[in-house]
């Protein structure tokens, strides 16, 4: 599998965030930047927050 994604707190499963939004409260860490790197990250797909789609042109729009 490939990674699309960032190795960073922000997704990890073992950080939470804080009222900070830059700051993860981690279980193993403690307080770290959300953009912080470790070796015991795991991914949580739940965190990620998915890109909206482009809305199509007028143009492409099919006529009714």
């Amino acid at each position: 599998m490939d990674a699309e994604y960032e190795k960073i707190c922000l997704y990890c499963e073992h950080a939470a965030p804080s009222y900070d939004s830059e700051r993860m409260l981690c279980e193993l860490r403690g307080v770290v930047l959300s953009g912080h790197k470790c070796k015991k990250f795991i991914y949580d797909p739940l965190k990620r927050i998915p890109r909206v789609p482009k809305k199509p042109a007028h143009d492409e729009m099919p006529q009714i």
